[in-house]
């Protein structure tokens, strides 16, 4: 009797291991999958809390134009910019989450004060025409729609007619403390999981399925469009000319607005000119000539003065990242090329401005305000190149 217990014993036993090995496999597959899927790494806890409080104080990463410490959607610790901002001057990323810092408080003292790729919100504190202003607590005083704007949208607060608005619509999912940020990166409207939980790791970042370049997705041509690039993996803190981001472009005649239905391609420029189509027309279309605005996606020539355009010489130049061009295709690419192909890439509006903002006028690269006359060349100079 007491054998065939023991027996029976063994065999519950061995059931029990074998279902909780088979659990646990599929817990390890399943926790396996979710990392190679998830771009963003570390601790739930690092981003997320399940109530506002820890020893009776509250969760919040505050921004430092920010008070409010009330939750958050999606259990998020922070707005925006309460996840990407530092008090500090110095500090690019956010040591515990590997955020990108986009707005220091203090002027930034990396990358010539420019701080990362897209440039650095700091400039917009006191300077609204420096950049694009997405603070609530200091609203737009220069602008109240889109410098180009060439599609009707109109209301009180509709659409993006000022950026930093903190009223509807559209909110893209998120409540008023995300200030204007998610009226350009759409963090996940394509995707039910967000897109800081996709894996972009590219190298071409090109589908909602990874978030689009730089979770820059919809806009006015909506769902199914967005922006595809490559993404460089510190934001240009380091930054040459064989490290970049890279930047698709279209070329061809524009005669229309913009935004992605009008260009065909998942662009920069399309995306720029969702908002600011108007700068994406090449010509007075009323007579043809003269040029009464520079050109965007348009194929850097191979002759007269571009001919030496980025140190070229037999249409082949040095990238230079204060300059950055788009490529007619980035499809297998397997990362930034350092070089520049005249008569075959392209200028587009990052290439001369900055995406964020900027130390100078209407968030240029350069100081051209003060060019020429002050005896130093710009980035003007490297297309341009016997002007100076």
């Amino acid at each position: 009797m007491g054998k065939m217990c023991l027996k029976a014993k063994n065999k519950g036993l061995r059931s029990f291991y074998s279902a909780f090995f088979i659990c646990s496999t599929v817990m390890a597959l399943w926790s396996y999958a979710l990392q190679l899927e998830a771009k963003v790494t570390g601790n739930c806890s690092n981003c997320h809390t399940m109530h506002n409080s820890q020893n009776g104080a509250h969760m919040q990463y505050l921004a430092p134009d920010e008070s409010d410490t009330k939750p958050k959607q999606s259990l998020l610790r922070g707005s925006c910019l309460g996840c990407h901002s530092k008090t500090d001057g110095s500090a690019w990323k956010d040591p515990l989450t590997g955020a990108p810092i986009v707005f220091n408080s203090q002027q930034p003292s990396y990358n010539a004060v420019m701080g990362l790729s897209a440039g650095n919100f700091y400039w917009v504190q006191t300077e609204d025409t420096t950049g694009h202003n997405i603070f609530a607590s200091n609203p737009e005083s220069t602008l109240n729609e889109a410098p180009g704007k060439s599609w009707g949208c109109s209301g009180t607060n509709s659409c993006h007619e000022n950026i930093h608005g903190t009223t509807g619509p559209p909110y893209f999912g998120f409540d008023t403390s995300r200030q204007g940020c998610t009226k350009c990166h759409m963090v996940g409207s394509d995707s039910p999981k967000g897109y800081h939980h996709l894996d972009d790791t590219g190298p071409v970042v090109d589908s909602s399925a990874e978030g689009w370049f730089r979770f820059l997705d919809g806009h006015k041509s909506g769902s199914g469009f967005g922006v595809a690039g490559i993404e460089d993996d510190d934001w240009q803190y380091s930054a040459s000319a064989t490290d970049h981001n890279e930047y698709l472009g279209a070329s061809g005649t524009k005669t229309s607005a913009g935004g992605f239905s009008a260009i065909g391609e998942n662009t920069m420029t399309a995306y720029c000119t969702g908002c600011h189509g108007n700068f994406h027309i090449e010509d007075d279309l009323t007579t043809g000539s003269p040029w009464i605005r520079h050109p965007s996606d348009l194929i850097i020539p191979n002759s007269d003065e571009y001919a030496s355009a980025f140190g070229a010489s037999g249409a082949t130049g040095t990238y230079n990242p204060l300059v950055p061009v788009a490529r007619p295709t980035l499809s297998g690419w397997t990362g930034p090329s350092g070089t520049v192909t005249l008569g075959t890439d392209l200028v587009m509006c990052l290439s001369c401005h900055r995406a964020h903002a900027s130390p100078y006028f209407k968030m240029l690269r350069w100081d051209y305000k003060s060019w020429p006359g002050n005896g130093q060349p710009n980035g003007c100079n490297v297309c341009h190149t016997s002007k100076n």
